[in-house]
Parts: C-alpha cells; structure tokens; sequence
C-alpha cells in the first residue's frame, strides 16, 4: 500500500464537529484514537459507549473526557 493510500475511508469530520449532536460510530472513534476499529471493540468495557440493542455508539464529548482522563502513555 503506497502512503498516498489510507487503510480507512475517509471520514467527514464536519458532520461530527459538534460535541454531542451527534452520536459516532466504532469506526469514527478509531480514526479519532488513531487505532484499529477492532480495537475500539475490543476495550467497549473501557470506552463509555451508548448501546442500542445490538449497536454500539459513543458521544465525541465522552470520548474526548476518556482521552483527557488517561493521561499521557497509559
């Protein structure tokens, strides 16, 4: 794969700008984290996630307070 190309599709930011408006997916978070959708999966018990049945979301305002209260290199 050349670096021109991106393992992810591309995601359109400005339709998840606003805090809360907005509910985002697994993979919405993994670009956010920079890390694999799969990983995003795989630490749910972590994540503060919203379920709906069998779906999994997250509130930007939620993940954004999850990154602040880890703190560098955890």
């Amino acid at each position: 794969m050349s670096t021109s190309q991106q393992s992810h599709p591309s995601i359109d930011f400005a339709r998840v700008e606003s805090a809360d408006r907005c509910l985002l997916t697994a993979e919405e978070v993994a670009e956010i984290l920079r890390v694999p959708k799969s990983w995003v999966y795989s630490h749910l018990s972590d994540l503060p996630t919203i379920r709906l049945g069998r779906y999994v979301r997250f509130k930007r305002s939620d993940v954004e307070r999850f990154l602040e209260n880890r703190g560098p290199c955890q």
